[in-house]
């Protein structure tokens, strides 16, 4: 499966949904990217497509101040997966490209 393109991404947490839009590309075997969530975009972090996941991590910022690392898998335009965040497991994390 592809996932180039771009996916608005929901991550539940005890704080509320955050909702990033990222928008994937992949050229010769490299993954790029970059992520949004309100503001200006920066690159993904580490991202990486093997065994049908798409993995990427993204800084928040504080008050979070941690790495969320996020799991995703799927076909066509809907994926699902977890995220970390710290030590802070984060099931039910979804993605549709828009």
């Amino acid at each position: 499966m592809s996932f180039d393109g771009t996916w608005n991404v929901t991550v539940p947490s005890p704080m509320g949904a955050k909702v990033f839009r990222i928008v994937v590309t992949t050229a010769g075997g490299v993954v790029q990217g970059t992520v949004a969530a309100g503001g200006s975009p920066s690159p993904l972090i580490d991202p990486v497509v093997e065994d049908g996941h798409l993995r990427w991590s993204v800084k928040l910022p504080p008050p979070m101040n941690v790495l969320l690392a996020v799991d995703l898998a799927g076909s066509g335009d809907t994926l699902s997966g977890s995220a970390r965040a710290g030590h802070m497991s984060l099931p039910g994390v979804t993605a549709v490209r828009v």
